[in-house]
């Protein structure tokens, strides 16, 4: 594959060795050292994603006297403050970017065949919309494949179309901060004497160009993690030494992790396999399904929190992937009772607020009483009537839901924390309606607003904020890359299953594997050879001898990695034994907890697991009547014998602990009557 020409820095590279603790300890020490040197507001701290600038604010915090804090921030955040400078243009959100890459695809004109007939299939705006992001945020140009010429010239007109409507689309950041940071403007946007580049393991070549430009004559170090980068080793093969040349490099030296869950992090990077710290745990959760796994999981935090010094958001659940399977997760603890929240979903597709924010939108839309929907919450018909005689849609929408109460019911039924995001999302709809009536190559009518609406609701389980939302409260949910450099008390990783560790590769729907693995010109890893494998991992964990399908089966292994080096203190590992499917395929442990389990003495199978949550209660009640009644009916088939003493105390204590549960203990008996009428065949489904 092809590299990219190597950037030459002028200042010192450090380099840590994996894990979070020599990370931090080595960027204390450097901070220290530059503040020797240099004010605190002086020093600049660049972080690689949004998510982490906190980690490193606390850290470096350390450093400080009283209540002055450090000066971090990501490069995605410095790109959009320098444009906010300099730039009219309006930087667009990710809802509102999509929804207008939608409207310009629909009829675009695509000079491929290939394309031509892709474009016809359902998924396809999403499809090309995600090569398109890579496109963006890398600034590369694809000169090879026919198909990504295609979409990188539309990428182009899409971008001429919004800058002529005085938009960008946040992909754009990076590219357009830069030819600010070269053009004479830099010295109205550059107010700091010294740079520190932390996560310099994830910098993407524009990244890299980007910081170049940033610092110019001040001083710089930059600090990359070994064996740790995942975002980066997407697009890029091999270590960013390879792509870099500093005027002085110093290597930290390795330190023995001081957890348990540490050391089985360093372990899934590199391989290696340390003493015990005899600090932490690492257990490993097994359940029978998917469903069963998520409900232990629930029922684990539960237990943990009812430690008086533990909160919600002490705790995290790790995903391979994000989108739908980040937000199934969610919906799984959250029927649980357990609050939640994510940096890269925004719960706009599930929460009830928009829903009946969008079927107000639906009647508003239609044009007479036959196109009204014929479902969906009860709305007042003289409130709507009201609305639509409303000039303008964000004053109509926000007057219904204030008028219908929108507001006070969130409050009223909602915890503290849903509250928060759902009225979040409700803001959301509201500048939706605002930016169709402020931009002038949309129509801004009812119909176009459902139109908008509706999609920003279906799609919004699969897509992934772009920018870290300031959340706080509830079990961090997210994908792996999201959690890096972060700590938590307790990490759950869920799915850890051959299928899904390492699973398949891919990298797009719109071309089938196979031939995305062959093109070299495509923004991601793909034509590769044995020594890009080898430069860019320690670990040899396949006996493939494709280099494409190792590549990406050492990338599953070092995310892993990373999501578990999150904790300090308790590490799960969860799977299931059985595949969701019509024949119960038994799945396969992932090789890589297989081998931990073997060379690591400390990974060892969780407890049996103790009621604490509610949901579990509910579900040891119920299963304990089927048992009961699946013992009797065996002793009327059978040759055995069932003390009827036993099942009668049984449910006698469940009888007396549902008597002194109030109206939810009468919800449960009703639903444990109705279990047993459906046993005996009194009633059917």
């Amino acid at each position: 594959m092809t590299r990219p020409t190597q950037r030459s820095f002028d200042g010192t590279l450090v380099t840590a060795p994996f894990g979070n603790e020599n990370v931090e300890r080595t960027a204390r020490d450097e901070y220290r050292t530059l503040l020797g040197e240099h004010d605190s507001e002086d020093v600049l701290v660049v972080t690689g994603a949004p998510t982490s600038t906190d980690t490193f604010r606390e850290t470096l915090g350390e450093e400080l006297a009283g209540a002055t804090t450090p000066y971090v921030t990501s490069l995605v955040v410095h790109a959009t403050d320098v444009l906010n400078q300099t730039d009219d243009r309006v930087i667009l959100s990710d809802a509102l970017r999509r929804e207008l890459l939608h409207r310009f695809l629909t009829d675009y004109e695509w000079e491929t065949e290939y394309l031509q007939r892709a474009s016809e299939q359902p998924s396809f705006i999403e499809d090309v919309d995600a090569v398109m992001g890579t496109i963006s945020w890398q600034t590369v140009t694809p000169d090879e494949t026919p198909e990504l010429r295609d979409i990188t010239a539309a990428l182009d007109a899409f971008h001429e179309w919004l800058a002529e409507h005085g938009h960008m689309e946040r992909g754009q950041l990076i590219s357009e901060a830069l030819d600010v940071l070269t053009g004479d403007a830099r010295g109205d946007v550059v107010d700091f004497e010294a740079v520190l580049a932390v996560e310099f393991e994830e910098f993407f070549p524009l990244d890299r160009a980007y910081l170049d430009a940033l610092v110019g004559d001040c001083d710089l170090v930059c600090i990359a993690e070994e064996n740790a980068g995942v975002r980066r080793t997407w697009v890029e093969a091999g270590p960013v030494t390879d792509y870099v040349s500093f005027s002085e490099s110093r290597h930290r030296a390795s330190e023995t992790p001081s957890t348990r869950p540490a050391a089985t992090a360093a372990y899934f990077a590199d391989e290696t396999i340390p003493a015990d710290p005899e600090t932490g745990s690492v257990s490993v959760l097994a359940t029978d399904s998917s469903d069963e796994q998520l409900a232990e999981i629930a029922n684990e935090i539960e237990d943990l929190v009812a430690q008086s010094d533990w909160k919600y958001d002490d705790i995290a659940v790790a995903t391979k992937q994000s989108g739908s399977t980040v937000t199934d997760t969610i919906e799984a603890l959250e029927c649980t009772g357990i609050p939640t929240e994510s940096t890269t979903v925004t719960g706009f597709g599930d929460d009830p607020a928009i829903r009946e924010l969008l079927a107000a939108v639906r009647h508003l839309a239609a044009d007479g009483e036959d196109e009204r929907p014929d479902h969906g919450p009860d709305l007042d018909p003289e409130r709507l009537d009201r609305v639509s005689e409303i000039d303008s849609l964000e004053e109509g929408v926000r007057w219904w839901a204030t008028d219908a109460g929108l507001k006070e019911r969130i409050a009223k039924h909602a915890t503290p924390l849903d509250a928060r995001a759902q009225f979040g999302n409700v803001k959301r709809a509201f500048r939706m309606a605002e930016f169709l009536e402020d931009t002038s190559f949309v129509d801004a009518t009812w119909e176009s607003f459902e139109e908008m609406l509706e999609r920003a609701h279906e799609y919004a389980p699969q897509q992934n904020q772009t920018s870290a939302t300031d959340l706080d409260g509830g079990v961090r949910v997210d994908h792996l890359q999201a959690i890096k450099n972060e700590s938590f008390r307790a990490v759950f990783l869920v799915n850890l299953v051959d299928s899904e560790y390492p699973g398949d590769p891919f990298l797009t729907r719109l071309f089938p594997t196979e031939r995305v693995a062959s093109m070299s010109d495509y923004p991601g890893v793909t034509d590769l050879d044995e020594p890009d494998v080898d430069a860019t991992f320690s670990t040899t964990s396949t006996a493939s001898s494709r280099p494409f399908a190792r590549y990406h089966t050492e990338h599953a292994r070092r995310r892993l990695a990373v999501g578990a080096g999150a904790t300090d203190e308790h590490l799960y590992c969860c799977l299931y034994e059985y595949e969701d499917t019509a024949l119960e395929e038994r799945a396969q442990a992932s090789r890589f907890l297989t081998a931990a389990y073997d060379d690591l003495p400390w990974v060892t199978d969780a407890d049996d697991p103790q009621i604490t949550s509610e949901q579990s209660a509910e579900d040891f009640l119920l299963s304990r009547v089927d048992d009961a009644l699946a013992e009797v009916r065996r002793a009327n088939s059978q040759d055995v014998t069932v003390s009827l003493d036993e099942v009668e105390a049984e449910l006698g204590e469940i009888q007396d602990l549902l008597d002194k549960s109030g109206a939810r203990g009468e919800e449960l008996r009703k639903a444990l009557r109705a279990r047993v009428e459906f046993a005996n065949g009194e009633v059917r489904r």
